[in-house]
């Protein structure tokens, strides 16, 4: 080979072989960056093994306990079992959801709020009910008041089977009353003392028969203006003679038990027996005999003394005064006593009045001192002015029956009883879970971290009955840009990762809802708290980005190996041109020189 080519030969091959290390050097490089992307690669690996997730404890259908990813929507939708939770962004505003905001926007009250939430329909079902009960029992009212009215009327018309039958009832008693009077012994004896009071008018007045033989205690004639002169004497047995038995001898009790006797002795050698004039009392004698039922029909006046204020009854004064009444007490007395008793109510006959003043004046020395001559005169005169004049008194009849039916009258028992009333629309609350949690809803969302408890009411039996909560009206206006709440993005509502790193970057805060018991009453509080501290939220590994991270390592490390053996096959590709190149410049350069060697021999 000639120098020129060989030359030629020589640069092209050291072309080559800069060409070589410098391809080389590049794979090298690429060996450097697949290096460090293999750590990158271990690096995030390592780092996904560390990664969690915030889970939820939430419960399904059936009441049963189950963990789902926490999300917004699974904070705030509504489960009896569930603690309540309210998520705020950093200007201290409510998130809420969208028909939550409405449902706000909607109600000027709580119960308008609670009552979009359904919580009001059975109390509004039985509203209706009641309502209904009510138009019902006020058309049967109508019907009772008419009812009430008419026999209302009847009564104050005495037109009512009640009053019918009373008056019936009353006007039979009524004649049994009369049929008893008329059937009774005091009836019977009364028509005997008007018998005999009859027929002694038809014969004349009695009285004055008697008074034109007599004479009066202010005009004495005969036998007692003798016994006036001395009321102790036997001149008045004489006038009593007569009236008693002026036929053959007798004996005849006095009231108090002893008997006197009577005969023709008594009115013998006296100036009524001397004149005739005794004779003349026949038919005074005989008016005073008259009997009825065995007894003597003609009474005493019953008054014991003329003077009008005087003793009526002197038996009766005496007892009163707590006295006993003496035997002669008892003999000057128009009145009967009774010992048993201790009274003196029955009024002496005429001729046992008589009767016993024949006894005193037969027995005077009987009584000593009690007797005097007075008293001997009170009891004359008034037999004469008082007793004697009974008889041309007509009898009096027995006390008419007292017709005051005893009976009551009909009293109008029916009642009309209170128009009804209508009933007033109670909103009354049986889900009181759902109450509760909506009642902390409105609250918080009028800007009010306190909200009032759901309690339960009871009837008079004091047996539960429903559930309350005090309404209140609304503060917050929701059409200003001033609002306690915001409406969360469908998106994040349902979306772990962004509630996630919000929470725990910072950018939102959670409370929850506490029941504290203040003095007189309790109420729900919304009270802040660490999400990692409650028992409701908890933090696991995140299984699903570990996974994902060891796919995308293993497959990054796949890519690495494939590239990394393709620069090794590139790296012994250029090793072994390098090392025939080299030899083959070895070559050139061993043929080079041998040429100049040539060359010098041939101009030395």
């Amino acid at each position: 080979m000639g120098l020129s080519a060989s030359q030629a030969r020589l640069l092209s091959i050291t072309r080559r072989l800069n060409n070589n290390e410098l391809q080389s050097e590049f794979i090298a490089n690429s060996k450097i960056r697949l290096s460090s992307q293999n750590v990158t690669a271990s690096e995030k690996y390592i780092a996904a093994l560390d990664a969690t997730k915030l889970d939820y404890i939430s419960y399904n259908d059936s009441g049963v306990e189950q963990t789902v990813a926490l999300t917004f929507n699974a904070l705030n939708n509504y489960d009896p079992l569930k603690n309540q939770y309210a998520i705020y962004n950093a200007e201290g505003q409510l998130y809420v959801s969208a028909t939550d905001a409405a449902n706000f926007k909607a109600a000027d009250t709580l119960y308008d709020f609670l009552a979009l939430y359904d919580l009001f329909d059975q109390s509004d079902a039985e509203n209706d009910a009641a309502d209904a009960a009510y138009d019902a029992d006020l058309a049967l009212w109508e019907q009772e008041r008419e009812a009430y009215y008419e026999a209302l009327e009847a009564y104050q018309n005495k037109t009512s089977e009640e009053w019918i039958q009373y008056e019936a009832d009353k006007a039979a008693w009524i004649q049994q009353q009369w049929n008893n009077y008329y059937a009774s012994p005091e009836y019977h004896n009364y028509q005997t003392e008007l018998a005999a009071y009859e027929l002694a008018s038809q014969a004349g007045s009695p009285y004055d028969t008697w008074v034109g033989i007599v004479g009066t205690s202010d005009s004495p004639l005969s036998c007692y203006a003798a016994a006036r002169s001395n009321p102790l004497g036997n001149c008045y047995r004489h006038v009593l003679g007569y009236l008693i038995n002026p036929g053959s001898s007798q004996t005849f009790p006095t009231s108090v038990g002893d008997s006197v006797d009577v005969s023709s002795s008594d009115v013998s050698g006296s100036t009524l027996s001397s004149d005739g004039k005794g004779a003349q009392l026949a038919p005074v004698h005989d008016m005073m005999a008259l009997q009825s039922n065995g007894e003597y029909i003609i009474k005493c006046d019953g008054d014991d003394d003329l003077n009008s204020d005087g003793q009526q009854n002197s038996l009766q004064t005496i007892i009163d005064a707590g006295g006993t009444p003496s035997k002669l007490d008892q003999l000057l007395s128009d009145y009967i006593y009774d010992s048993t008793t201790n009274t003196a109510t029955e009024v002496k006959s005429l001729m046992q009045k008589a009767i016993d003043m024949m006894y005193i004046i037969k027995h005077q020395s009987e009584f000593g001192s009690e007797l005097t001559a007075d008293k001997m005169l009170n009891v004359l005169d008034n037999f004469t002015d008082g007793d004697m004049k009974n008889l041309t008194t007509p009898p009096t009849p027995p006390p008419e029956p007292d017709l005051n039916y005893p009976q009551p009258e009909p009293t109008f028992e029916e009642v009309l009883r209170d128009k009804p009333q209508k009933p007033i629309d109670t909103d009354r609350i049986y889900d009181k879970p759902k109450a509760q949690w909506y009642t902390n809803l409105w609250y918080a969302m009028n800007g009010q971290s306190t909200s009032d408890e759901v309690y339960s009411v009871y009837d008079e039996n004091a047996e539960f009955s429903y559930f309350t909560v005090t309404d209140t009206e609304k503060t917050c206006d929701p059409d200003t840009s001033n609002q306690n709440y915001v409406v969360i993005d469908d998106s994040l509502a349902s979306d772990s990762s962004w509630l996630q790193f919000a929470l725990t970057n910072g950018m939102v805060t959670i409370s929850q809802t506490t029941l504290k018991n203040d003095t007189n009453s309790t109420n729900i509080r919304w009270e802040g708290i660490e999400f990692t501290s409650t028992s409701d939220i908890t933090e696991v590994a995140d299984d699903s980005k570990i996974a994902k991270a060891e796919a995308e390592y293993e497959k990054t490390m796949q890519e690495i190996q494939i590239e990394d053996k393709k620069l090794e096959r590139q790296m012994t590709k250029l090793d072994t041109e390098h090392s025939a190149l080299e030899k083959e410049l070895e070559s050139i350069k061993g043929v080079m020189d041998k040429n100049t060697e040539r060359s010098f021999a041939a101009f030395s």
